[in-house]
């Protein structure tokens, strides 16, 4: 059953979102060859791909595009150390090749994401705990986190490995130079 208007339906998700360039005085290229809008986006990808063709649709020199082009770069910044820690800290609970295991592991259909979901919640809150909020983009590694519980890692253990990933790894920092030029 479908309420509202259907013709609405048919158009791609992508129409609406985003700003609208008319109001932001950008210079508006209505078809570039090279920038392609794919008709379905990852949920954890949206925000990247909004920055991204927010800083590709400035123009070139301006003001806006050092802002957007500062808001691409941190949102990488971002990324890239959520996947550094994370990464880190399956390192530091299973071999290497077993880490990566628990990011690609997933169960049989009808059985539920985790065994313990208070198990599940602590370890969350101890990974945020240490490291800070996983946001919208570290959503992706709560598979991760689930088979750390249904494996049997208890908290502690996951606290140490949070608490050493997240002060003994650096900030990673994205160079900008190849954002320069369009």
């Amino acid at each position: 059953m479908k309420y509202g208007n259907l013709s609405l339906s048919k158009k791609s998700l992508h129409t609406y979102l985003g700003t609208n360039p008319a109001n932001d005085n950008y210079t508006f290229v209505r078809h570039n060859s090279s920038i392609s809008i794919p008709r379905a986006v990852n949920q954890h990808e949206a925000d990247f791909l909004h920055f991204w063709h927010k800083f590709h649709k400035a123009p070139i020199g301006s003001q806006k595009k050092l802002e957007a082009q500062k808001q691409l770069v941190d949102e990488i910044n971002h990324r890239m150390r959520i996947d550094r820690i994370m990464m880190f800290i399956l390192k530091l609970l299973f071999e290497p090749e077993k880490g990566l295991l628990m990011m690609e592991t997933v169960r049989p259909t009808g059985q539920p994401l985790v065994d313990d979901w208070s198990c599940f919640k602590a370890l969350v809150r101890t990974y945020e705990e240490h490291c800070g909020s996983l946001s919208r983009y570290g959503m992706r590694y709560m598979r991760a986190i689930a088979n750390i519980c249904n494996v049997g890692i208890q908290m502690e253990k996951m606290a140490m490995a949070s608490a050493r990933a997240c002060t003994g790894t650096p900030p990673v920092q994205f160079d900008a130079v190849p954002f320069s030029s369009p």
